[in-house]
């Protein structure tokens, strides 16, 4: 975060008795606060050197949190977040893998089922007309000598 602050007459610390503020005017300078140190810095802002003369970044006195450790925290925080959130979706992919697994599984019970039960059909159908071709087949002849006669 981004808090404008007035520099001490050496531009080496800010100014103890203009308090920092979030926008911008003459004669204060910009200066980026990791959000996990916004706390220590709005409490003692005079206390934070400049990194340089025209740096945007403090450094924070011995006794206060060091805002670079502060930021890398922050940042191993949001990891970690990013990591719960990466596991909670690979528990759920798991869980409709399973799930998928098991509809698959009964898809193919259905479809060995459906061809037992056509085979059998099929296998019925053949058998009547495999006697129905024969009782023709004889009475092909029968009809053929009667009409030879």
């Amino acid at each position: 975060m981004t808090y404008y602050v007035k520099p001490d007459s050496d531009n080496q610390f800010p100014d103890k008795d203009t308090a920092p503020v979030l926008e911008p005017a003459d004669g204060l300078r910009a200066v980026n606060i990791p959000t996990t140190s916004i706390q220590y810095f709005t409490r003692y802002w005079w206390m934070y050197a400049f990194k340089g003369d025209d740096s945007q970044e403090v450094t924070a006195p011995g006794n206060l949190p060091n805002l670079d450790i502060d930021y890398l925290q922050g940042l191993i925080d949001q990891q970690g977040k990013q990591i719960e959130q990466q596991a909670k979706n690979i528990e759920s992919l798991k869980t409709e893998n399973k799930s998928l697994k098991s509809a698959n599984e009964l898809t193919q019970q259905g479809l060995m089922e459906a061809v037992d039960y056509l085979s059998s059909q099929l296998t019925s159908a053949s058998t009547t007309t495999d006697t129905g071709s024969a009782a023709t087949s004889s009475a092909a002849p029968a009809s053929s000598a009667a009409s030879e006669s």
